[in-house]
């Protein structure tokens, strides 16, 4: 057993702590296993409710983790077409997508990606978000049917894939590796994980050889965090003494080259204080 106050992601060029208000205890043997699926037992719906949520964040980890520490270029998003493919069939629509993966290496040589579907909320449609490294296939620029101008996103030009026959395609070259990471990890939702179709199946296609992040756990002093700032701190304030407590703290510090720790640019931290009650347990408070 052993006892942390803090989980430390490193990555190449930063690394990422979540430091904890209360130690915690790990076993030597606790292992995270991100793919694993939810599987139809019977549960009541709040259990039900809470394997899913709790998947589903093991998932957006696993996600944020492989974007931040490979060099992907390029972000995809493929639609199916009803009149070809069945996309409200979660394991046909993933067979169409991995046949597709394995025709481009084979025809371009080995790349990396990163897929997940997007379950339509309204329709009931799949369709996917992936990134890729290392894949150049033939791209053309996205223009607006009648005007022929350029489609662009933020100023980014927007690309179609020509290559991708099941439907359509959009294709934007990576800008900033934790803004990608953070828009594609938001499709992965509940309604996904409970999707019937998708039971005892993967709920996201990586190649082999990513990179991961080294993980690492320790009980770090609050001396050790005196030089930095926190990007996000979660925590209950006490509106009768002002006091507040600290759950978590994420802190995202950069490597220099010598190897030292900096905040060169301390991010704004963002506060998400619990709803407390009075004593007399009449009202609550928030801020």
């Amino acid at each position: 057993m052993v006892e942390y106050n803090s989980k430390i992601i490193r990555f190449d060029d930063h690394i990422e702590i979540i430091q904890y208000g209360e130690n915690r205890i790990r076993s030597a043997s606790e292992h995270n296993n991100s793919k694993r699926v939810l599987k139809r037992i019977d549960l009541d719906k709040e259990t039900q409710n809470q394997r899913a949520f709790e998947q589903a964040y093991r998932i957006k980890r696993k996600i944020k983790y492989y974007c931040q520490a490979n060099d992907f270029d390029l972000f995809w998003t493929l639609t199916l077409n009803d009149n070809k493919v069945n996309a409200r069939n979660y394991e046909y629509s993933r067979k169409r997508l991995q046949a597709w993966l394995k025709y481009q290496r084979e025809k371009y040589g080995k790349f990396n990606f990163l897929f997940l579907p997007e379950l339509h909320p309204s329709s009931g449609r799949i369709h996917f978000h992936g990134v890729t490294g290392g894949l150049s296939p033939p791209l053309v620029e996205a223009r607006y049917p009648k005007s022929e101008r350029l489609i662009k996103k933020n100023g980014i030009q927007i690309y179609n894939a020509e290559n991708w026959h099941n439907g359509f395609s959009t294709v934007s070259k990576i800008q900033d590796r934790q803004k990608s990471a953070s828009y594609i990890t938001k499709y992965i939702t509940k309604e996904l994980i409970e999707m019937p179709s998708a039971f005892y199946q993967p709920r996201y296609f990586v190649s082999r050889g990513l990179k991961q992040p080294e993980i690492s756990y320790d009980e770090l002093s609050d001396n050790y965090f005196r030089d930095f700032k926190p990007s996000f701190v979660v925590g209950e304030r006490n509106l009768l003494d002002n006091e507040f407590e600290t759950d978590v703290s994420i802190y995202r510090i950069d490597i220099s080259e010598e190897g030292e720790l900096i905040q060169n640019s301390p991010p704004e931290t963002v506060w998400k204080i619990r709803e407390i009650k009075s004593p007399d347990g009449n009202q609550d408070f928030q801020k």
